[in-house]
């Protein structure tokens, strides 16, 4: 990595913890070069300003969620019953497993948080680069299990409740380990969890 990528990575970096904790009207240029070990000056030369390294910082958690649930090149969706749900589970646990354990999803909590909150251009960008690429992978898949259309508004509630669990467990993940008596998720309990989510995808065979 060049010395001018390595800035403009670690600017946007200490944007995601600084605009997450302190918010984006309280976050100042001179706070986001400190952080970052960088001139100041190297924020407008990489993004114009603070506004243009916010909207990095959205874009950047966006495609890392789609690499994390190796969703940066949209599987083939199959009509076919059984390899729908295939990829579906693959996808679950993938998911489960990342918002359990990977640390830099939870840096990246607190400012998708307050998007969720207060919705502005950088909810946009997580939105559609991000968020919604998965919904509709997911609601492709889940329209094929149960026979239903993918613009379904069931279907729809479905993914947003099947998305809710896994990311429950990065929201939740301190409650979870102060039940289970733990510092962190050994990788026995990360597969009782994949386990307990996919268990629910039960839910979308049909009788036979």
């Amino acid at each position: 990595m060049s010395t001018e990528d390595n800035s403009r990575t670690r600017l946007i970096q200490a944007g995601i913890r600084l605009f997450g904790e302190h918010g984006y009207k309280a976050t100042t240029t001179r706070m986001l070069a400190d952080e970052a070990q960088a001139n100041i000056g190297s924020i407008a030369y990489h993004f114009e300003n603070k506004n243009g390294l916010y909207l990095a910082a959205a874009h950047y958690i966006a495609g890392a969620i789609r690499e994390r649930l190796g969703l940066s090149q949209p599987p083939a969706l199959p009509t076919d019953r059984e390899e729908a749900r295939k990829i579906l589970e693959t996808i679950v646990r993938r998911m489960a497993y990342t918002f359990a354990s990977d640390v830099e999803c939870r840096q990246w909590l607190l400012m998708v948080m307050r998007e969720q909150v207060h919705p502005s251009e950088a909810f946009d960008i997580l939105q559609q680069q991000g968020f919604g690429v998965v919904q509709a992978i997911l609601s492709s898949l889940i329209a094929t299990l149960t026979e239903r259309k993918a613009d379904d508004p069931l279907v729809t509630i479905e993914v947003h409740t099947l998305i809710g669990q896994m990311v429950f467990f990065l929201i939740g993940r301190e409650p979870l380990l102060r039940r289970l008596g733990l510092e962190a998720l050994d990788t026995g309990t990360l597969k009782m969890i994949e386990d307990a989510v996919a268990s629910h995808l039960r839910l979308y065979d049909l009788p036979a």
